[in-house]
């Protein structure tokens, strides 16, 4: 007896429930990022014992770098030179610094144990967020508050004494207000973890009357055991997370490496390992700090001190550059005169050759976006096959350069770059950038 075959379109219709079931199932996997959280080129951290050199983080940015110049007796030409770029962009930083794109106080490493400091910490971390940041150079920095890690007793009475403290301090109950972004999760080793941290923010959002998912996590990766739990850890994290970041120090402690290596291969691996991880997530992931501050050492001669300085700026830049390389999109820094240096080095500085590659990212889309309309899968351009993939990668592209404020907000949004919702934000950073080189263009004819 023959059996008929079953109906094709009842088994299209089965088939496409169990593909959106799978889709709905893994969209939570990654993460919703505003364009805001993709201008993360730099951390620059504070220790949330001190409100004035917190303050000074949040407002001064890369001021500090004319002075530090001064104080060490060197020009922009002996950075420039030292450092191999354009006189012109160290020229151009000096004269228009920015501020900080992240600024984390930070509770955990950067203060002294005990229930003291920690009581400090919180006092003035809550007292230095809740102060409206002046207006400068483009957006306000992202807020960030570093807590002890999960294993402290402390961690929990810390972090919520800070965010009942934040919401107590709001002017006007409009969650938007609340002034803090997100919090940095040290010393993070399993998912499990991940679900705590996610549960205890849950419940504070829920009893500050903040939106729910609203306070981002960045979670140091800084252990073996979470080397190795990455994409469960980050997958988990997703609704929340906002960036992942390589603690060397602490990582090299917890292998027992020898040295703390900032190219020791292991470390290249884990680096690997988190732009991988966080690519597939999608958020940023940023490499740790360089140890070496550019600092003067008393105890040094004038020309030493000189020498020094510039040798800690090469490193600092250098360990920034191979981290872009490599592609991470930002660096933690400890110091202004780092954040100088990190700026550079992941800039988006607006030369004619960054200005080509822009347009040639923007041709691709064109192009292909032509060849759909002509019922087509590739076109050429100048011989060079353009694709749906191609076209993924001009996307990806182009919206870094519009959060950065280097693409206008205009064409972004007619290539689908950026949403209508996202134009405001991009708007204010192009406009900041236009003006800047605007001004210098007039003092550089």
């Amino acid at each position: 007896m023959t059996v008929p075959p079953a109906d094709l379109a009842a088994a299209i219709a089965r088939g496409d429930e169990l593909r959106l079931l799978t889709r709905d199932a893994n969209a939570g996997r990654r993460a919703n990022l505003s364009l805001r959280y993709w201008r993360q080129q730099a951390h620059l951290t504070a220790p949330a014992t001190d409100p004035v050199v917190a303050r000074k983080a949040l407002e001064g940015g890369t001021a500090p770098m004319s002075k530090i110049l001064n104080k060490v007796g060197l020009q922009p030409a002996d950075l420039a030179e030292r450092l191999e770029v354009p006189i012109e962009r160290v020229e151009e930083l000096l004269a228009y610094p920015e501020r900080a794109p992240v600024v984390v106080l930070d509770g955990e490493d950067a203060i002294a144990p005990g229930e003291a400091a920690s009581a400090r910490a919180i006092k003035a971390a809550a007292s230095v967020f809740a102060e409206e940041v002046p207006k400068g150079y483009g957006p306000p920095p992202l807020r960030f508050y570093r807590p002890g890690g999960l294993n402290l007793e402390t961690t929990v009475r810390d972090l919520y004494t800070l965010l009942w403290c934040l919401r107590n301090r709001m002017a006007i109950d409009d969650p938007a207000q609340f002034p803090l972004d997100g919090i940095v999760m040290p010393k993070i080793e399993h998912p499990d973890e991940v679900d705590l941290v996610n549960e205890l923010l849950d419940r504070a959002e829920a009893a500050l009357r903040l939106t729910a998912g609203q306070i981002r996590v960045a979670y140091l990766i800084e252990s073996g055991w979470a080397a190795v739990q990455l994409p469960e850890i980050a997958g988990r994290a997703a609704p929340r997370l906002a960036a992942l970041i390589f603690g060397a120090v602490d990582f090299s402690a917890d292998l027992g490496l020898p040295t703390v290596d900032n190219r020791h291969p292991v470390a290249d691996w884990v680096r690997a390992q988190m732009v991988a991880v966080a690519g597939a997530v999608g958020v940023p992931a940023l490499d740790g700090m360089t140890l070496d501050y550019p600092v003067l050492d008393p105890s040094r001669s004038t020309a030493v001190n000189r020498v020094r300085w510039l040798d800690r700026m090469r490193l600092c830049y250098d360990d920034a550059t191979r981290a872009r390389e490599v592609g991470m999109q930002g660096k933690w820094v400890g110091h202004p005169a780092q954040l100088f240096a990190a700026l550079l080095a992941f800039g988006a500085k607006a030369t004619a050759e960054a200005e080509a590659s822009l347009q040639a990212e923007m041709a691709k889309l064109e192009a292909y976006d032509a060849a759909v309309a002509a019922d087509k899968g590739v076109a050429m351009i100048a011989g060079v096959m353009t694709d749906r993939a191609t076209s993924r990668h001009a996307m990806v592209v182009l919206r870094q350069a519009a959060a950065l404020g280097r693409l206008d907000p205009a064409r972004a949004l007619a290539l689908g770059v950026i949403a209508k919702e996202e134009l405001a934000d991009v708007e204010l950073v192009y406009r900041a950038n236009r003006a800047r080189s605007t001004t210098l263009g007039a003092e550089n004819p």
